[in-house]
């Protein structure tokens, strides 16, 4: 018999428990100071048993060893009878009790095996449900990107559509952005902004000026401190646009002192 099919056979397990021969004990000694594999492989059915032994040991209870005690003075029979009968114990149960120890070890281990690797699996589905979630994201961000660059390519092709630059006034130099107006239509869109982010409880607001009188054109949205292409409120008439900071949410009326960026309407 091969070493590996000596090892599944059970009888290293059997040996550990106590379940063999005396013949057959000797043949797995034999065996085992023969072939290093059958060595490592009876230590570990060993350790394991004896780990399993430690594992459900109970310890007998104060009472129970007086009760003993009593019931050996009260019985005449010499104390050399309850080896004798333990030593005629059917072998059968021997073998019975070996099988079932070495079944529980078994189970054990398998048990221990499959719900590693069920964790392992349960890790692996994990991270490819990220993974998965994560490209859902870059391609939605993706998506709208170029929805973003689809929609500027149609206000730049469309001849409707006016450029008017922002540019940063003397004490904001850095800043400007674009606007784009089609006064057919109405309507108003913002671009290449380079605006700073705007503190806590603050917000850009983009105002057309028409004779003079500042008309509310809406508030930029900003995420992580950037604006994109948006469409801004609807304008009719303007000579030039310009952009304050305000409290969250807009004025009335633009604060003069917070001007960031203004341009005038080509005529």
């Amino acid at each position: 018999m091969h070493n590996e099919d000596y090892i599944a056979s059970g009888k290293l397990e059997l040996y550990a428990a106590g379940g063999l021969t005396e013949a057959e004990r000797e043949e797995v000694e034999r065996r085992a100071a023969a072939s290093p594999e059958i060595r490592m492989a009876l230590d570990e059915a060993c350790a394991a048993m004896e780990a399993y032994a430690g594992l459900h040991a109970v310890s007998p209870r104060p009472a129970l060893k007086n009760r003993i005690m009593q019931q050996l003075a009260v019985e005449e029979a010499p104390a050399r009878t309850l080896y004798q009968e333990a030593v005629r114990e059917p072998k059968a149960y021997r073998w019975m009790l070996a099988a079932s120890l070495a079944l529980a070890i078994i189970s054990g281990i398998l048990s221990f095996y499959f719900y590693n690797r069920w964790q392992q699996a349960e890790d692996r589905l994990a991270g490819v449900m990220a993974s998965e979630q994560l490209l859902a994201r870059n391609f939605h961000q993706t998506n709208l990107q170029l929805q973003q660059q689809e929609e500027t390519l149609s206000i730049l092709r469309n001849p409707d559509f006016q450029a008017v630059r922002l540019q940063g006034v003397e004490s904001h130099p850095e800043a400007r952005m674009t606007v784009y107006w089609n006064q057919r239509q109405q309507q108003v869109y913002v671009d290449q902004v380079a605006l700073p982010a705007p503190p806590t409880g603050k917000q850009y607001q983009l105002w057309a000026l028409a004779d003079g009188k500042p008309i509310d054109a809406g508030m930029l949205e900003m995420i992580d401190g950037k604006a994109g292409l948006q469409q801004m409120k609807n304008i009719g008439a303007a000579q030039a646009f310009a952009v304050t900071l305000e409290p969250a949410g807009g004025s009335a009326s633009p604060t003069l002192d917070e001007l960031r960026v203004m341009g005038n309407v080509s005529s």
